[in-house]
């Protein structure tokens, strides 16, 4: 991914953990949705144009749309991921509709790294010193998928050692400050 756009979801997702007031982990996906007058609804898999959700305008809502058979872990993901495409600006003109994805696209790769890293902020995780997927996906409610990936991440992260670099990132850390004494290893 151009290391632009991957600049652009990072801080937007430390933007909009501010933004919505967020301050403990697990995230409150629904309640992120809502600080930007977006609903949250379960649906049949028929009815989604993609895998396992979508965003789109429906009687006057910005509504997401989630696939009710996939897990929890999942469709917090996906809230996440379509919230990204959302604030990313990568829906145009309304109505809104994501009909067709291209899964290794840099707008859905950047979508996937905003739902990251919204859900698993580094900053908290290196606060707390979390390192394995099991730990990322118990105190995220993530997939193991998910938590294994930004495991990965962790690692790179950990050896450059560069974290709080960024004045949005250190905004993060100050919000979840008092979460991160009280769940110290």
């Amino acid at each position: 991914m151009n290391y632009g756009i991957y600049k652009y979801a990072r801080n937007s997702s430390w933007q909009c953990l501010i933004d919505c007031q967020t301050f403990q982990l697990p995230i409150k996906v629904v309640q992120i949705a809502a600080c930007y007058d977006i609903v949250c609804r379960k649906s049949n898999k028929l009815d989604l144009c993609s895998a396992a959700g979508e965003i789109r305008k429906e009687n006057g809502e910005i509504c997401i749309f989630t696939d009710e058979s996939q897990t929890a872990e999942r469709r917090r993901f996906t809230i996440m991921h379509e919230l990204g495409h959302y604030l990313l600006g990568h829906l145009g003109d309304m109505p809104l509709s994501r009909s067709e994805h291209d899964c290794n696209s840099e707008e859905e790769q950047a979508a996937d790294k905003f739902a990251a890293d919204v859900l698993m902020p580094a900053c908290v995780l290196w606060g707390l010193n979390i390192q394995t997927p099991e730990e990322i996906a118990k105190l995220c409610n993530v997939s193991m998928q998910a938590a294994t990936i930004r495991a990965e991440r962790m690692k790179v992260l950990y050896q450059r050692n560069k974290f709080l670099l960024h004045p949005l990132e250190r905004q993060v850390y100050v919000q979840f400050s008092e979460f991160i004494q009280n769940h110290k290893h």
